[in-house]
């Protein structure tokens, strides 16, 4: 479970740009032929402490990790570099900011 709401620990796979949405927890990037967005939800419309993963193979593409709205993720964007296997997990403050709290 995540935080107080009904989440589980989910996953689902992308091969392209995406939104995450209240249904996913763990995001995998798979496949990707081009660079690749994943967008997060505003911070404000999850429960404090509500957590993502995002995971990318080692495909050369890069994975850049985007706020919804005015959000930041601790103070910007984050990308996830090209060529290698690469995790980073966030974790929401219930108003604003997205931080990266876990990533390899």
């Amino acid at each position: 479970m995540s935080g107080m709401d009904n989440t589980s620990e989910t996953f689902r796979i992308s091969a392209g740009s995406t939104t995450l949405n209240q249904n996913d927890y763990v995001l995998l990037i798979l496949g990707a032929t081009g660079a690749v967005t994943v967008t997060l939800p505003l911070a404000a419309a999850v429960q404090p402490g509500r957590c993502y993963q995002v995971y990318k193979d080692a495909a050369a593409q890069t994975i850049t990790l985007t706020a919804s709205g005015s959000d930041t993720i601790n103070g910007g964007a984050l990308t996830l570099a090209s060529g290698a296997k690469h995790s980073t997990t966030l974790m929401s403050d219930g108003v604003s900011v997205w931080y990266p709290i876990d990533g390899y």
